[in-house]
């Protein structure tokens, strides 16, 4: 059975890795030689991901991986580490490249008649086959799985070592066939049930579950199994049409994009050859993604890092250049031959590929090399042309993309970039920065985005802040997760204009309006409110001019580890002079940006010192300008080119002298714009300006927000069960844990207090101290233990607490949870009982509150597991999983109980 090109084409495929795509076979057995001439053997031991495995202490780089070398060396300082924690970790990388060897020893010995590479996979399958069950499906950190920490991952690597006994099957002999059964029966169904056991939904990750599902379906004859994974409610359609946006565009962005469309690449694959074509409209949008991501990249050939996307990841890598030669598979692009001419360019410096040690479906960033199809992988020799058409780079001009809702505006040839990231919130990998401005110039990024470092480190909470994003944050709190809508957006070549705006708190509306003029931008933050909101506008990387005064004891900001303030040092007040200031910044390697920035009320303008982006050393400068207003402005030009001589900024207007009397005119009105002619210029280029921006429709809904419906209430006192109803299960369910249990009753004894009693029924007291060291995430430690969480708001006051009983006394120690304000204060005790252990929590309340509204967790664990096995919930939790929880809990899923009669 072939799974991803049919018995016809497959033959077909030996004559082109025999003659145009030789050089690809040659090389990719050529990598195969060390395997051949050793025996193989597979992993024993389960991946492990912590927050030291497998990344350099010091730059928090990925260490370097290389199969045949198990040292854990630092590619950029040179370090060198040993321990458990690396050790596990790389056998992350080791698993997903072993089971791609497989492959291409299956697809070298079917195309080129290798004998020995057949004999290599056949061995590998075996192995695996033998070991696969052994491997604990325990302490995954997203989704079961037996061999990695993520099911995901699994349904990666079950893909490979099933493509892999298809290609060998394609050639049946007797011992093939035995070994197939085998491998169905101890890999593919069992590892097939496990991944159907976790559906995520509109997820990047979903999209290789289905693959792998589809796969293992036609393997196993399953057409349930295959047909679920294509027409589900999260299948293979579902995620085209919803999770691809109109414009081609993954709602999660360019980084998860790419990671994504390769899994659709599969799904199409799988479905075409088990006769399920896509329906004309989903093809478009498929095809029409191999191209979208290339539409943003910047002048240096790297993509914006937005959202949770590493720092500055160079296009110059064989993946993406592989997924541009599949797309030509379909027909005809000059968008994807264009990109190809520049990732093919012979005059670029030619370095390491990592193809050897690298698997061609993970995430493995390197530094930047010119490439060549010799260089590319199995996918390439089965799939792609023969022969490519011309290559002809095109020119980088402004774009912009609609559903994606980001604008553009490109000077150059693509050497001046700038943008404003406006739309989509991007889901759970999106970051709260609506109206993020973004400047390059050449290799210069004086405005960026920073992306995200690693997920189960601190900092990672910094690189999700409004505050680490030139993006305006309101309250000193991160914005909340919204669509924003295009206002207008044009280029005639003279001035490029974007304008949008997003509802950043109830009522609160706030436009952002850029204007590249020649070699200057002009900047407009206004905004719009019934109330008073504090609006800040972070500006990375520049130095206001004028005096710091120092002011120690001030604190910005809400106080929530994720708004961002808490990474702040070195805190100063600039004295400005009225309401206008200038900035500037210096590049580390020449040139100088200049800026004048203008605030419409009283303003105050702050220094500080951020973190600097992922995988770099060292922290950088911020300028962060406040104002308390209902409505406001703040204005900014600035100038990467030297040849702007002053400016002059007012509630309305600007004026921006360049020298010669020359003075470009632009002005403003509350939410709206025009711009005006500019004296001193000819008036041909004065026409080329008016009226040349044209107005375009939102194309984006703000988010929908959920009514607020008032629950009926419960009288106190009130006792509840909590037990399979209530659980949130990771790798077992309810019946397999042992059925945990816990009751909770919550009673109001007098009029101040609340008190809330978990009785927890079945328990081994696994506690874990508050303050204890996390080895694997950014997560409390105790969370791992036995614990409670407590969630509670009454009147104006509210707490969320993490409560670990204290096992020197009876007392229990409490941590409040970020995004909380905390101001209810909680007491707690606990008593063993004879299988547990008690817990009694007294909350102080407002003495004429009429309700409360509450939600009690039962974080629960088990002898010889490094996470928790699960979680009781008051609220109900039937069908959820707690991977990825944290501490976090909504609130609108807090119950409500009455406090007077």
């Amino acid at each position: 059975m072939n799974l991803l090109i049919s018995a016809e084409d497959l033959n077909a495929r030996r004559i082109i890795a025999a003659e145009s795509l030789s050089p690809l076979a040659v090389g990719l057995r050529y990598e195969l030689a060390p395997l051949v001439d050793h025996p193989v053997e597979v992993p024993r031991e389960k991946a492990l991901l912590s927050r030291r495995g497998g990344r350099c202490e010091v730059d928090g780089s990925y260490l370097a991986f290389d199969p045949f070398d198990p040292r854990h060396r630092c590619p950029t300082c040179g370090r060198e580490y040993t321990g458990d924690l690396h050790d596990r970790f790389r056998l992350y990388w080791y698993q997903l490249w072993l089971a791609e060897r497989a492959l291409h020893a299956s697809l070298l010995g079917v195309l080129t008649d290798d004998r020995p590479a057949r004999e290599l996979a056949i061995l590998v399958l075996e192995q695996y086959a033998d070991q696969y069950l052994r491997y604990p499906n325990a302490d995954n950190v997203l989704g079961p799985s037996r061999p990695f920490f993520s099911t995901y991952l699994e349904s990666i690597w079950l893909l490979q070592l099933t493509i892999a006994l298809s290609l060998l099957e394609s050639t049946s002999t007797p011992m093939i066939a035995t070994l197939g059964e085998r491998v169905r029966e101890r890999i593919i169904a069992p590892s097939a049930a496990l991944i159907a056991s976790y559906d995520e939904g509109m997820s990047n990750r979903q999209v290789w579950n289905n693959a792998a599902l589809m796969a293992a379906g036609r393997m196993l004859n399953d057409r349930a199994m295959f047909d679920r994974a294509i027409h589900g409610p999260s299948g293979l359609h579902a995620h085209i049409a919803t999770a691809l946006l109109d414009d081609g565009t993954w709602y999660e962005g360019e980084n998860y994009h790419l990671f994504a469309h390769r899994g659709l690449w599969y799904g199409e694959r799988l479905a075409f050859l088990g006769g399920e074509q896509l329906p004309a409209k989903l093809e478009q949008r498929y095809r029409e993604a191999f191209a979208a991501p290339f539409r943003t990249i910047l002048p240096d050939l790297t993509y914006p890092s937005r959202r949770d996307s590493q720092y500055a990841v160079s296009v110059r890598q064989v993946r993406f250049a592989e997924s541009c030669e599949l797309g030509l598979a379909y027909g005809d692009d000059d968008r994807l031959t264009g990109m190809l001419a520049r990732l093919y360019d012979p005059s670029t410096p030619r370095g390491e590929t990592g193809r050897r040690a690298t698997s061609a479906d993970v995430e493995r960033n390197l530094p930047a090399t010119r490439l060549q199809r010799a260089d590319l992988s199995w996918r390439t020799l089965l799939c792609a042309r023969p022969q490519l058409p011309p290559l002809e780079p095109l020119p980088l001009r402004s774009d912009l993309l609609p559903a994606q809702g980001i604008g553009i505006i490109r000077r150059n040839n693509g050497d001046l970039y700038v943008s404003l990231d406006y739309g989509h919130s991007g889901g759970g990998h999106g970051h709260p920065d609506r109206l993020n401005l973004t400047l390059m110039h050449g290799n210069t990024r004086w405005f960026d985005d920073p992306g995200t470092g690693s997920y189960v480190d601190p900092t990672l909470h910094w690189y999700r802040s409004t505050l680490a994003h030139n993006a305006p944050i309101v309250d000193g709190r991160s914005q909340p997760r919204v669509h924003g809508a295009l206002a207008e957006f044009g280029d005639n070549g003279v001035a490029g204009l974007i304008a949008a705006e997003a509802e950043l708190a109830p009522g609160l509306v706030v436009k952002r309006t850029v204007i590249v003029h020649g070699d200057y931008l002009l900047d407009v933050l206004q905004w719009e409110s019934d109330e008073i909101h504090e609006i800040g506008l972070p500006m990375h990387g520049v130095v206001p001019d004028g005096e710091r005064i120092v002011e120690p004891e001030v604190v910005l900001g809400a106080g929530g580890v994720e708004d961002g303030f808490d990474f702040l040092e070195d805190l100063a007040r600039v004295a400005m002079r009225g309401n206008r200031m200038t900035l500037h910044a210096a590049a580390p390697f020449g040139g100088r940006l200049a800026g004048w920035s203008f605030a419409s009320g009283d303003a105050t303008l702050w220094t500080a010192t951020a973190p600097a982006p992922p995988n770099t050393t060292g922290r950088r400068p911020l300028a962060l300008l406040t104002q308390c207003s209902a409505s406001g402005t703040f204005a900014s030009v600035w100038s990467w080119a030297g040849l702007v001589t002053d400016v002059t900024l007012d509630v309305n207007s600007a004026g921006v002298a360049r020298g010669e009397g020359v003075v470009h005119m632009h002005a403003w009105e509350p939410l709206s714009w025009r711009a005006d002619a500019q004296s001193g210029e000819s008036a041909e280029a004065r026409r080329s300006n008016e009226g040349q921006v044209p107005a375009a429709p939102p194309v984006v809904s703000p988010a929908d927000h959920q009514p607020d419906v008032l629950q009926p209430g419960v009288s106190l006192p009130a006792t509840y069960l909590l037990g399979e109803l209530n659980y949130r299960r990771s790798e077992f369910t309810w019946t397999e844990a042992g059925a945990p249990q816990a009751r909770v009753s919550i009673s109001r004894p007098e009029r101040r207090s609340v008190v809330v009693e978990v009785d927890v029924t079945t328990s081994h007291r696994h506690f874990i101290p508050l303050g204890s060291e996390n080895e694997l995430d950014n997560e409390p430690c105790s969370i791992n233990g036995d614990s409670v969480q407590l969630y509670a708001r009454s009147g104006t006051t509210s707490v969320g607490a993490l409560l670990v009983p204290n096992a020197e006394g009876r007392s229990a120690d409490a941590q409040g949870i970020d995004g909380w304000a905390n101001t209810m204060s909680v007491v707690a005790s606990w008593e063993p009982s004879a299988r547990g252990y008690r817990l009694t929590a007294v909350l102080a309340i407002e003495p004429h509150a009429d309700d409360m509204w509450l939600d009690v967790i039962v974080n629960e664990a088990a002898p010889g597991r490094a996470r928790r096995r699960g979680q009781l919930v008051l609220s109900g939790a039937a069908g959820e999983f707690v991977y990825l929880r944290g501490d976090r809990h909504e609130p609108v899923r807090l119950l409500r109980f009455l406090l007077r009669p």
